[in-house]
């Protein structure tokens, strides 16, 4: 509540009568009310938008407003404002609608005492989780002026992490021949250090225990730059904490470095980006206008501006005639944009304007125009003539924002959804972020909330049969991840798992199910010793450099072969991992595990990034099934690359086959493998019948 102790109430009421007898018991109770009457949606959305509320009050049959329109412009506002509902009379299904919908609780009617005690409660928990959002934008501005302060030293500083960057400034990127500083970023440190003295510094790569003493000592070995050139380097290496986890920090001085050549430096400098990349600069704008919602109640518009097909277009016309273009669309852009919006390159292919004191309606509306009219534009780049689309992903920044991250998450997730839309080729339009969960539920509370039931036990696996078309005496089966039933998973949306392997935690989840399902696996193979396992993995365990280590002790401690393991990794994982994803499969080949390609099909050219591969078993993606029986065209595309995949050995999986008709089909075309709910829906025991005649 706010700290003059006025209660910003919003009544939602057909009944005028009834609204005003609310506001005098909240008075009589002494809460000073500062309230408003809505019986119309359209009034609703103006006030939400007008200034920050601390409750609303509602009918959850109402007439004009319906409750399930309170929560969807709340969601789409992105406004912590939360919400009690009034029945007419006590009924179950009522309060169990009212909370699945979002609302703190639903009170029957004239049950004032009641009313009174949720009110309380209500604003309380409101008021803590104001508190908590401001205790992390402090610590996020705390971790900013750090890394600002990191970012422009004069010494050459890198932070390592199990063997991979973290963090790199400027000074460090340009000693190992980057142009920038985020180019560094999850690579592998062992690629920076010249072979010979690679087993000498392995120590300092390995994962470090939060507890553990690590010594400050200086080092002398000799570095390797992007172009394989060899550098000498004299670092000082000591344990840090870095975001909240034990991390190594390289320092090399700047007397080291001056008494270094800088011909390197000079020649990166001169061969930049025509428009140069301010990642730190997008940040910092970002965080202004997180201030400014927070202390002004100021909400802003973030777009996250991409370039479709980007990585064609440079492979097509090079990055020279690439810059050329980017140069001309920033033109168009900023012709666009008369109110001058902040307004930076945030990455090869992406922009970042925010727009102050904009509306959602409005800042969507431009976001369309702004699509529009570049793809109704000619670029000529090289006396060549171009066409570009842009997609663009639209978030609010609004007091509910704790981190410049956590803007640029929820644009992205609205940006994912318009190339979902078009099979991920490009998206050529705008979204708007609106959080499919609960409107007290923010981003920084998903990943808690995953960990929290993964430490409570409250995920279990399910396993769906593979089932052969062309004869074999293996019986595979899927691993797949539900939540168990019961009051903490209720209240969770039906992606949540989906949402949950977009975060940290998703690395956890991973090994987490991987033991699960080798000691499902260890006592099936008792009983059924032909079973093997296609278990799913996250791009967070692709990165992990731990992992195959781990699965090797994982392997011997449950008497299990790599062989009767499958791992499925996603097409899209792959394809923005790659080089990471073929360093797992070729380490989880060195031990003789296999490896399947799933979602396939969405990529632009599938069968270009699968001859890069080498994998045992490819799974079509349900899009692509899908499409393959509502036109005859896609029926013969779809048959046209099984072709190509028979042609490459690869074996085939056709999942989601859900009628009789479709199997003589895909037995004829040649698919090795079907899988779907009309064979068998997954179960929690692995008990089809491979030899049933059916």
């Amino acid at each position: 509540m706010a700290s003059d102790n006025a209660l910003k109430l919003l009544l939602v009421h057909d009944s005028f009568e009834e609204a005003n007898r609310i506001v005098s018991l909240l008075r009589n109770a002494n809460y000073r009310a500062e309230s408003k009457h809505v019986d119309q949606e359209e009034v609703l959305s103006k006030l939400l938008q007008d200034k920050p509320w601390d409750l609303i009050i509602g009918q959850i049959s109402g007439a004009n407003t319906p409750a399930k329109a309170i929560f969807a412009l709340l969601r789409r506002l992105n406004s912590d404002t939360p919400v009690i509902l009034i029945s007419e009379e006590y009924n179950p299904r009522h309060i169990v609608e009212g909370l699945r919908l979002g609302a703190a609780d639903v009170i029957p009617m004239d049950e004032d005492q009641h009313l009174l005690l949720v009110v309380a409660r209500t604003l309380y928990n409101l008021e803590q989780r104001r508190r908590l959002r401001q205790c992390r934008r402090r610590y996020a501005e705390s971790e900013s002026r750090c890394d600002r302060l990191l970012s422009s030293s004069v010494d050459a500083i890198a932070i390592i992490q199990e063997g991979t960057y973290l963090f790199a400034n400027d000074s460090y990127a340009q000693l190992f021949g980057h142009l920038d500083s985020n180019s560094m970023i999850c690579l592998p440190v062992i690629d920076t250090i010249a072979h010979e003295d690679q087993v000498r510094l392995k120590e300092y790569l390995r994962p470090i225990e939060e507890d553990e003493e690590v010594y400050a000592e200086h080092l002398t070995f000799t570095g390797i730059t992007n172009d394989q050139i060899p550098v000498p380097i004299e670092a000082r290496i000591a344990k840090v904490d870095y975001q909240g986890e034990p991390a190594l920090e390289f320092l090399i001085s700047r007397e080291f470095l001056d008494g270094n050549s800088n011909s390197l430096e000079r020649s990166l400098a001169e061969n930049g980006p025509a428009i140069s990349i301010q990642r730190d600069k997008v940040i910092e704008i970002i965080n202004t206008a997180i201030r400014q919602a927070a202390q002004k109640h100021n909400s802003s518009i973030m777009l996250y501006i991409t370039l479709d097909n980007y990585l064609n277009t440079l492979a097509e016309i090079g990055i020279q005639n690439t810059e050329q273009l980017v140069t001309q669309l920033v033109e168009k852009i900023r012709a666009e944009n008369p109110e001058d919006y902040p307004f930076k390159r945030f990455k090869e292919d992406t922009f970042v304007m925010i727009m102050p004191n904009t509306g959602t309606d409005a800042g969507l509306h431009y976001a369309t125009h702004l699509c529009e009219s570049v793809a109704a534009s000619i670029f000529e780049p090289d006396d060549r003539t171009y066409t570009l689309t842009l997609g663009i992903g639209a978030s609010v920044v609004s007091e509910t924002v704790a981190t410049a991250e956590g803007c640029i998450d929820r644009a992205l997730a609205a940006l994912n959804e318009l190339y979902e839309a078009n099979d991920g080729a490009f998206a050529n339009g705008a979204k708007l972020y609106e959080s499919e969960l609960g409107h007290e539920f923010c981003e920084e509370d998903l990943e808690d909330s995953a960990r929290a039931m993964l430490e409570g036990k409250q995920f279990e696996l399910f396993y769906q049969p593979v089932i052969p078309l062309q004869g074999t005496q293996e019986e595979f089966y899927e691993v797949l991840l539900h939540t168990r039933e019961g009051p903490k998973t209720a209240a969770l949306p039906e992606n949540f798992i989906a949402k949950a392997f977009k975060t940290p935690v998703a690395g956890d989840i991973d090994r987490w199910v991987i033991l699960e399902a080798f000691k499902s696996l260890t006592e099936t193979l008792k009983t059924a010793p032909n079973v093997r396992l296609f278990i799913n993995i996250s791009s967070q365990t692709i990165c992990d450099d731990s992992f195959i280590a781990w699965l090797k002790v994982a392997l011997r401690a449950s008497n299990l072969s790599p062989r009767q393991v499958i791992f499925q990794l996603r097409e899209i994982d792959v394809a923005r991992q790659f080089h990471r994803s073929v360093e797992l499969i070729d380490e989880l080949s060195k031990i003789n595990g296999d490896v399947a390609l799933s979602h396939f099909g969405l990529a632009i050219e599938p069968m270009t990034l699968l001859q890069k591969l080498s994998v045992n078993y490819v799974k079509f993606d349900s899009v692509i099934i899908e499409k393959a029986y509502q036109s005859e065209e896609s029926h013969a595309e779809v048959e046209d690359l099984i072709g190509l995949l028979k042609a490459e050995d690869e074996k085939i999986i056709v999942p989601f086959v859900e009628r009789a008709d479709m199997i003589p089909t895909l037995w004829t075309c040649g698919v090795h493998y079907i899988q779907g709910h009309f064979l068998q829906p997954p179960s929690r025991q692995m008990d089809y019948d491979f030899n049933s005649e059916d």
